[in-house]
């Protein structure tokens, strides 16, 4: 059978025009989209200082922070004299945990330290505790012409908390109490945690040792430790003993069990007071998370 290779050619020739022509008219629609669309642009421009203000706004309102802050830069470069615009900007570097930030910008915004004013001082403030960069937060709070004396009552009492000076802490939360200055409740409950948290003597810990080997580990709550000891301790004590009564004090028996025994017990009674001071190291340590969470939850 023969066939007329032009009656196949013809269909297939015939939708492949018709795909072109669809693809040039979806050409033409996209044209005629982005003409308009540029024309919209002649005619308002989104990238303005409206719209950019608008949209930094709209992204701190939505704690998008670091988002908020490139969007602010943008504004604050089209209006550097709007105040508004830069302390938000420096709320946005402050929430957004971008401390280091927060005080490069505020000392481009304000050379003079003492100067600068109060509601950016506060957020200063915040940033050189958060970089726990606690004895520059010390001194600028000292210097501020412009904090009142409740904003140095607050920030001293966060930089003496932050800073593991808790007794004066003590005092200055009596004198915030005295003022009834505003202070997060969770504040209270961190001196409860501080006046109620029971330390371990270092001195007791070393004394127990030194009775019981290995007793003044389990003291500080590190009992395994404390068995090592007691167990090498006291093996190579025994060792020392067996060895005097059967081969006698100058024997290398004896002498070597006995340097092993001596040398166990002041490691015991070393590693006994440490012991201890790392227990009250790690619940310092505890305390102050708390006191940094509930600082950071009042930023």
């Amino acid at each position: 059978m023969n066939i007329d290779i032009h009656l196949i050619q013809s269909p297939v020739k015939a939708i492949f025009q018709l795909y072109r022509m669809k693809s040039l008219v979806r050409f033409h629609s996209v044209l005629v989209v982005f003409i308009l669309f540029m024309q919209q642009g002649h005619s308002q421009n989104i990238y303005d200082y409206e719209h950019s203000k608008k949209y930094s706004q709209y992204l701190f309102d939505s704690k998008q922070y670091k988002l908020a802050s490139e969007e602010l830069e943008r504004v604050l470069y089209y209006n550097n004299e709007s105040d508004s615009v830069k302390y938000q900007l420096i709320r946005a570097y402050l929430l957004g945990n971008e401390y280091t930030m927060v005080t490069r910008r505020m000392d481009s915004l304000f050379p003079i330290q003492a100067n600068i004013p109060r509601s950016y001082a506060l957020e200063y403030s915040k940033a050189l505790l958060s970089l726990n960069s606690i004895n520059e937060a010390r001194k600028f709070v000292e210097s501020s012409r412009f904090l009142t004396e409740n904003d140095k009552l607050y920030l001293n009492l966060n930089v003496e908390l932050l800073g593991y000076e808790w007794d004066k802490a003590q005092k200055t939360y009596s004198a915030i109490n005295i003022n009834k200055v505003p202070l997060d409740a969770r504040y209270k409950e961190v001196f409860s945690r501080i006046n109620s948290v029971e330390y371990k003597s270092p001195g007791l810990a070393l004394a127990l040792s030194a009775v019981v080997p290995g007793t003044g580990k389990a003291y500080a709550h590190n009992w395994k430790d404390g068995l090592f000891s007691f167990i090498f301790v006291g093996g190579s004590t025994f060792q020392a003993i067996r060895g005097y009564h059967k081969y006698g004090a100058k024997s290398g028996f004896f002498i070597t069990y006995a340097s092993l025994a001596t040398t166990f017990y002041l490691a015991n009674l070393y590693g006994s007071f440490t012991a201890a001071k790392k227990y009250n190291a790690k619940l310092k340590k505890q305390i102050h998370s708390e006191i940094r969470s509930v600082f950071n939850d009042t930023l």
